[in-house]
């Protein structure tokens, strides 16, 4: 089921299939760096993981940077995508702008979807989730990023295999649709 978000054509349509994996990502207004340090992570962090117990979505892989955050999911019942984005950018824009006591500010533009329909799109999302700090300039190694899933996958596939799937997957020249050039 396709369901158009608007008129604004920057703003693609979101196709909701059940027993999907997807690729979401949404991003602060202006691409401002939000979440710049631990603390503000930490909120975005526990509005997300609140939002994936809330909707009973299984995450996959997870990043959160300064202006955005990317997750791969896995989802029963699609309906409830745009309630569960709704949930963790609404709670996180109301906790962080108390935190920065900032009340009223505009935190979250808009959010993409993506539905990864087989291996190549999986892996390769996993692996763009993973690569985000070093291509921001975050961090030089992967493992050094503490706001990502990137050493969970190590722990639950080992090293070998993390990195054998970024050879087979890899995201060099890999851009979403939803980063603007």
């Amino acid at each position: 089921m396709i369901f158009p978000q608007g008129r604004n054509i920057h703003r693609p349509p979101h196709v909701f299939l059940d027993n999907a994996k997807y690729f979401i990502a949404s991003r602060t207004v202006g691409w401002s760096p939000t979440f710049d340090n631990d603390n503000k992570k930490q909120i975005l962090y526990d509005c997300i993981f609140n939002a994936l117990n809330k909707f009973n979505f299984i995450c996959d892989s997870w990043v959160i940077l300064n202006n955005h955050y990317q997750l791969v999911i896995d989802v029963k019942d699609s309906k409830n995508i745009f309630l569960f984005i709704k949930q963790i950018n609404g709670s996180s824009s109301r906790k962080i702008n108390k935190f920065d006591d900032r009340l009223g500010r505009k935190v979250w533009d808009q959010y993409w979807d993506t539905i990864l329909d087989n291996d190549k799109n999986y892996w390769t999302h996993v692996n763009y989730n993973h690569h985000n700090p070093v291509k921001h300039g975050y961090v030089k190694e992967m493992k050094d990023y503490k706001w990502s899933d990137f050493n969970e996958h190590i722990e639950k596939y080992g090293e070998e295999a993390v990195y054998e799937r970024f050879e087979l997957y890899p995201v060099v020249d890999f851009t979403p649709p939803w980063v603007e050039e």
